[in-house]
C-alpha cells in the first residue's frame, strides 16, 4: 500500500511544457463517452437541443474548408458567438456533451480544465500558449469559471489569441457567462472585458436535475461513509497502488504542492481509502478539496472513506451559500457518486 510522503516526494514541482499540452486529452471517466450514451431528459428538451446543436458543431468542423475555419475579431476583439458555452446545473451532463463533441470532431484537437489552462498560461505565457495550440480545431474546456481579474484576464487573452486563430472554443460552467465573477471580485471594474467574454459565446442551455441524486436517490440526512469494519475490510482487500491515509494528513499534503499537480498524484495510485473525512473550517482548504475531487472522479478512482457524521455536512452553510456554493455543491455531488460506487461495488454497509 502506498504512503502519502513517499507519492509527494516523487512528484516534479513544474511539469514538462510539451508533456503537459500533448496529455490534455479527456480523463479516463469520459475517454469512452459519445453522443449516441447521452440519454437526454423528455422532461427537459434543452438536453436534446444541445446534443443536436453540438452535432452540427462537430460537422461544422469536419467540413470547415482548410481544417478549420478562420475567424476574424469582429467585437471587441473576439468574434460574437464564435465559441461554444454549456450553462448548466453540476449533474445534466455538460462534460458528457463536451467529451463527446471533442470525440465526434476531428484533430488536432485538445480537453482540459480550465484549472489547467490558467496553469498553462502561467506555465508558457500567453504568447507561448497561443503558440502551443495554434492549429488546432477544437479546444474543449470544462468548468470554466472566474475566480479573481487575473483569471479573468488570461481567459481573455487566451480567447481572443485562440479565435483569431481560427480555434473552435466550447467550454462547460455552472454560471452563465456575463455572471462569471459575481461575488468573488468587483465585476463593475471589469464590465468591458466580463462583456467581452460574454460575447465571444453562443450559450446552450442544459437544463435538468443532478443524475447522480437519481441515480444514488440521495437524502440530506444520509451517509456514505463506512463504518470501521467496512474500511478494515476495504484495506486488506487493497492492493499495491492503493492510497491510505487520514484525512488531516491528505489535507497537509494537498497544501504542499501546486493543485495542477494533483493530477500526477492520482495518477500514481489505484484506489483511496481516506479515514476521519470532517467537517472543514478553512475556505482554501476546502477549496483545494473541491480541486481535487474533481480529478478523482475525472480520473475514475475508486474513493471510499470514513467520517463524522453525514456527507452533506463537511461544508459550511455559508459556503454553500456563498460565491462558491456551486463549486461546493458539484463537488458534494461528485463525492456522493463515488462514495456510493464503492458501496454499491463492495456491498460495505455505510454508517447512518
Amino acid at each position: 500500500m502506498l504512503r502519502l510522503d513517499d507519492l509527494l516526494s516523487r512528484i516534479p514541482a513544474r511539469p514538462d511544457a510539451a508533456g503537459l499540452v500533448a496529455g490534455f486529452v479527456p480523463p479516463p471517466r469520459f475517454q469512452a463517452k459519445r453522443f449516441d450514451d447521452y440519454r437526454p431528459d423528455p422532461r427537459h428538451p434543452s438536453q436534446a437541443d444541445a446534443v443536436r446543436r453540438l452535432r452540427e458543431i462537430a460537422g461544422e468542423l469536419e467540413r470547415a474548408e482548410g481544417g478549420w475555419r478562420r475567424l476574424r475579431a469582429a467585437f471587441g476583439g473576439v468574434e460574437r458567438g464564435a465559441g461554444v458555452y454549456l450553462d448548466g446545473g453540476f449533474g445534466v451532463g455538460k462534460t458528457h456533451l463536451l467529451a463527446s463533441l471533442w470525440h465526434a470532431s476531428p484533430g488536432p484537437r485538445a480537453y482540459l480544465s480550465f484549472d489547467e489552462l490558467v496553469y498553462a498560461i502561467g506555465l508558457l505565457g500567453v504568447e507561448g500558449a497561443r503558440q502551443a495550440f495554434r492549429g488546432m480545431r477544437l479546444v474543449a474546456v470544462d468548468e470554466w469559471e472566474l475566480d479573481d481579474p487575473g483569471n479573468l484576464k488570461l481567459a481573455l487573452a487566451f480567447l481572443r489569441g485562440a479565435l483569431a486563430d481560427g480555434i473552435r472554443v466550447a467550454t462547460t460552467s455552472n454560471t452563465i457567462p456575463d455572471e462569471l465573477g459575481r461575488g468573488r471580485f468587483d465585476q463593475k471594474n471589469f464590465r468591458t472585458e466580463i462583456e467581452e467574454l460574454a460575447t465571444a459565446f453562443e450559450v446552450l442551455r442544459v437544463e435538468g436535475e443532478d443524475y447522480r441524486h437519481r441515480r444514488f436517490e440521495a437524502d440530506p440526512g444520509r451517509a456514505y461513509f463506512l463504518d470501521d469494519g467496512a474500511m478494515d475490510r476495504a484495506r486488506a482487500a487493497a492492493g499495491g497502488r492503493a492510497l491510505a491515509a487520514p484525512f488531516e494528513e491528505l489535507l497537509r499534503g494537498l497544501g504542499e504542492i501546486h493543485p495542477i499537480r494533483y493530477h500526477a498524484l492520482i495518477g500514481a495510485m489505484d484506489a483511496l481509502l481516506v479515514e476521519g473525512v470532517r467537517p472543514m473550517e478553512n475556505l482554501y482548504e476546502g477549496l483545494r478539496w473541491v480541486h481535487f475531487v474533481d480529478k478523482l472522479y475525472d480520473n475514475a478512482v475508486p474513493f471510499a472513506a470514513t467520517g463524522q457524521g453525514g456527507l452533506m455536512g463537511i461544508f459550511p452553510a455559508e459556503w454553500l451559500g456563498g460565491s462558491y456554493g456551486k463549486k461546493f455543491s458539484r463537488c458534494l455531488s461528485r463525492m456522493e457518486e463515488m462514495l456510493g460506487e464503492h458501496r454499491a461495488g463492495a456491498g460495505g454497509r455505510v454508517s447512518e
